[in-house]
């Protein structure tokens, strides 16, 4: 690990970026995870991450969707950040706080750059 990164999940993720030679200085697409068992409840969950207030931002998009892997649902919340530790640290707090309130187990984060 870079001391240019703390050492927890986000700051290793982060740092795996770097090092594949991503600019992190540049806008992307931070997609945030959520795991529910009942597409209800993520249903009902939708409403209220779409309304959470990101340091006066809110996810440009936030769908539900069958998992890859395994059963139930996943819900995906996205806004496009130029990323650094502090803010998508804030963000999965937020999101987390949130989803776990409501019954769902949140997922991590992941990446896409934007062109």
């Amino acid at each position: 690990m870079t001391s240019q990164f703390p050492d927890d999940e986000s700051g290793q993720i982060l740092a795996e970026m770097a090092a594949e030679g991503i600019d992190l200085s540049q806008p992307m697409q931070i997609d945030f995870y959520a795991a529910f068992e009942f597409k209800e409840t993520a249903e009902a969950v939708l409403a209220k991450v779409k309304q959470l207030d990101l340091s006066g931002q809110h996810f440009d998009q936030v769908n539900i969707q069958k998992p890859e892997l395994g059963g139930g649902v996943e819900l995906v919340a996205s806004l496009t950040i130029v990323p650094d530790h502090q803010t998508i640290s804030q963000i999965d707090e937020i999101f987390t706080a949130c989803v776990e309130s409501n019954k769902g187990y949140s997922d991590g984060w992941g990446a896409e750059i934007v062109a």
